[in-house]
């Protein structure tokens, strides 16, 4: 067993420092995946002192003896910060995301002595290591505290900062948009996988760790527990984005960034909010929101009032619509709202009065289908619009048309019969006296006068007819 695992943590140290530096220093990767670069060192060190360890080289390297023993405290803190940024859409650390790292850094200072000691000091408690038990590794002091209270404190710090990632995804799957999580959804299966990784291989240190917490138990056991929890951890994160090149070198980030994730969501509600309310404000526009039970679910500021001032009652959310209906109206309401149902965005013009006893006026009614997120109709946004003022000019536009209809018929039929004789006398009086004489003139002049005065009374009519229609 101990060759197995000598071998695949060979492996995870080979493979994982090339992964480490794809991910910290790739240019194409987001701030949240150089932070799991930091998961991935804590890891990789781990299992180099694995390797040492288990096949006894630390007489050789005496330096590298408790060297990296305060980075495990990194380890909690790093995939906590992985997934915080990851799902905040951050791009730097927060100001107080410094105290996550002074456990690391006490431990480092309390160590600071034994560093500094000399090689013949560490190659001593070395040599005091019973390799099949490794009694010596939790016995001895690191600092201030024995080394089994920092392998207690190290596996509660992963613990607790496990159940923290796990209520940072829970949150963000519970308020984000179904299409931001398929938009998403490489990342966050990553993301998902990881943290089950990491909750079963904690579930696997429970035992081990915190039995040291209450009965003594040989070294040997928490010593693989953590050795086994560390290789799952390392093996799937270097498997998985070693067969997922997109996430591995960022090639996909610019589309797959978590650029709607809780906080851009929240700023996207806010703009939206405000959008609607901008709508909702409405003094043309008579705005309501029924579902599909006939329930009205919101209403402007305009609804409100018509209402008020028609029923003499204040509208509520959670009534029935139709209650707002009056005979007449009610089955054709019911018609186009069961279309709009269907997706369908209808409208049509009536002349109503609200209460059915107040002066008629015209108005536009549409139906307008709302869709959920997962592309559902969830009700219907009844809009009023009154156009009565429109209908009105529509009239006088139609009046006007058959006025103009009816100047066009009287020239063309009553004015031009009189002129078409004016013409023809004028013609007979122009002729000598010779063709016409003096009592035919006086005749000619008398039909003159007439036809003078019959085209008066035509064009008085035109006058009179024109100003009845204004």
């Amino acid at each position: 067993m101990q060759v197995v695992f000598s071998i695949i943590n060979t492996l995870c140290v080979v493979f994982g420092v090339l992964a480490f530096f794809i991910l910290a220093f790739g240019k194409r990767h987001i701030f949240s995946f150089r932070i799991l670069a930091v998961t991935l060192l804590v890891e990789i060190l781990w299992s180099f002192i694995s390797l040492l360890l288990s096949n006894h080289l630390f007489e050789k390297f005496p330096h590298l003896y408790r060297l990296f023993a305060p980075t495990i405290y990194l380890l909690g803190p790093s995939f906590y910060l992985f997934f915080r940024t990851l799902f905040y859409n951050e791009t730097k650390f927060r100001k107080w995301d410094w105290l996550h790292a002074l456990p690391f850094l006490l431990h480092t200072i309390e160590l600071m002595p034994f560093y500094l000691s000399p090689v013949s000091e560490k190659l001593v408690e070395i040599s005091k290591i019973d390799w099949n038990t490794m009694s010596q590794l939790i016995e001895s002091k690191e600092g201030l505290l024995v080394a089994i209270w920092h392998s207690r404190l190290k596996g509660l710090s992963i613990f607790i900062y496990t159940i923290l990632s796990l209520q940072i995804y829970i949150k963000f799957k519970n308020i984000s948009f179904d299409s931001v999580i398929e938009k998403n959804k490489s990342i966050l299966k990553f993301a998902y996988l990881f943290l089950i990784i990491i909750s079963l291989s904690q579930l696997g240190l429970l035992i081990p760790m915190f039995s040291l917490f209450f009965f003594p138990l040989a070294p040997i056991f928490p010593f693989y527990a953590l050795q086994f929890s560390n290789t799952i951890i390392l093996t799937f994160l270097i498997v998985y984005l070693f067969f997922n090149p997109s996430i591995l070198y960022g090639l996909d980030f610019n589309n797959i960034g978590m650029g709607k994730t809780m906080e851009s969501l929240e700023e996207d509600l806010r703009l939206n909010e405000a959008k609607l309310r901008a709508y909702l404000v409405s003094e043309t526009e008579m705005l309501v929101f029924v579902n599909q039970e006939f329930k009205i679910m919101q209403f402007n500021h305009l609804a409100e009032k018509t209402i008020r001032h028609s029923f003499m009652r204040q509208i509520q959310i959670g009534e029935d619509y139709r209650t707002y209906l009056h005979e007449k109206r009610e089955q054709k309401f019911i018609t186009y709202f069961t279309a709009a149902l269907k997706g369908e965005h209808s409208s049509y013009e009536i002349e109503l009065s609200f209460n059915g006893h107040d002066l008629k006026r015209w108005h536009k009614i549409d139906f307008i289908p709302v869709y959920s997120d997962t592309n559902e109709i969830t009700g219907i946004t009844i809009s009023t619009i009154d156009i009565h003022a429109a209908k009105e000019i529509e009239s006088k536009n139609k009046k006007y048309a058959k006025q103009i209809e009816e100047i066009s018929w009287r020239e063309t039929n009553l004015l031009r019969a009189p002129i078409t004789n004016l013409m023809g006398i004028t013609k007979l009086l122009n002729k000598s006296e010779a063709d016409v004489s003096i009592d035919e003139k006086k005749a000619l002049l008398l039909l003159i006068e007439r036809e003078v005065e019959r085209l008066d009374v035509q064009i008085k009519e035109i006058v009179d007819t024109s100003s009845n229609n204004k």
